[in-house]
């Protein structure tokens, strides 16, 4: 019988085919299949973006979308049945477009600091740095946290889907050290059993994203969270209702069609089995799973490619995406069957 990785490859190969693709289409789109993130296609999610997109011409002219959206996000958030969040109160929230835009607002309100994140971090983020010719490095017992630096980490982290291992001493660092923190808390709405804690002071931003827990990456839907005494440009256009009404009046549809735990529990008894199938480990974000040296045809470097960065994939977790088998479960039920039989 094949070993779980080759296993894995034919099905990824089943699912690539399964639109009819030519040969080479079909090679290059088997190979990416179970990598990057990406939310799942839940067709009760898609029914309901049509809904809300049938009355986009509303949506777009409707004034109170942003703030009805931002308003009700915090208590959508905080309602989940296995995630705790600890001091949200403390904050003062914005729309924002993704993730995306608060990381550029966090980089342009600390231009004299050098930017520092742990190895597995999101590559946008070190893409970026280096666009912009900023001091940064990967925090490291060699490198450790310094006065004047600012940390951008994922929570959960990026390269594991799982909450950093010592992210609680991490914080107690940078409050000694006066250095402000992003958490980007993009993966949060495909969590589960998932603790955050923002009462450290030095935890200057927030950041959510609808991104991964519903497929709108496109219309960029999200919220951020900063301390009230901040006053910057994005919270300019959220003061004077300047910013996208019809992706918040989709994103405003979908939280009160769905609660924040929806996807988490939808999937997680999914997620279980394509790991026992293949010999993977689960992880707390319910669209991930990660492997062992073994699956090392799986790593980052397709990705390191599309960003043009020059590291090293072998430093990163072997991170398995399972949105598309989730996207594809009936492949994926046949070749379970067939496996199974052998």
């Amino acid at each position: 019988m094949p070993n779980s990785v080759q296993q894995a490859k034919i099905l990824s190969w089943a699912i690539a085919t399964k639109k009819n693709r030519n040969f080479f289409n079909s090679r290059n789109n088997a190979l990416l299949l179970l990598q990057g993130s990406k939310a799942i296609n839940d067709p009760t999610v898609a029914h309901e973006i049509i809904s809300a997109l049938h009355n986009s011409y509303d949506l777009l002219n409707n004034y109170h979308n942003l703030e009805n959206f931002v308003h009700s996000f915090s208590g959508w958030i905080l309602d989940h049945s296995t995630n705790v969040i600890i001091g949200l109160d403390q904050f003062e929230a914005d729309f924002s477009a993704g993730t995306t835009q608060s990381f550029d607002s966090f980089y342009l309100r600390y231009p004299s600091r050098r930017m520092r994140c742990f190895s597995g971090e999101y590559f946008y983020h070190i893409k970026s740095w280096l666009s912009l010719k900023r001091d940064w490095s990967f925090v490291s017992s060699l490198n450790p946290l310094k006065e004047n630096d600012a940390l951008v980490i994922s929570v959960p982290f990026c390269d594991t889907g799982n909450i950093y291992s010592n992210l609680s001493e991490i914080l107690q660092e940078c409050c000694k050290l006066n250095i402000p923190v992003l958490l980007d808390c993009c993966y949060y709405t495909i969590s589960s059993n998932i603790h955050v804690d923002l009462q450290s002071p030095c935890i200057d931003t927030v950041a959510f994203s609808l991104s991964k827990a519903f497929p709108i990456a496109n219309l960029r839907i999200g919220v951020r969270y900063t301390r009230k005494d901040t006053f910057d440009g994005q919270k300019l256009h959220h003061s004077i209702n300047y910013n996208n009404s019809l992706s918040a009046g989709v994103g405003l549809h979908l939280i009160q069609k769905f609660k924040s735990d929806y996807i988490s529990n939808k999937y997680k008894d999914k997620q279980k089995l394509v790991c026992n199938t293949f010999n993977i480990a689960p992880s707390n974000s319910v669209i991930f799973a990660v492997g062992n040296n073994a699956w090392s045809c799986y790593n980052r470097s397709n990705l390191l490619k599309c960003y043009q960065l020059d590291l090293d994939p072998n430093q990163f977790k072997n991170r398995i995406s399972l949105s598309s088998i989730f996207d594809n479960w009936d492949i994926f039920e046949k070749f379970n069957d067939t496996r199974t039989t052998l």
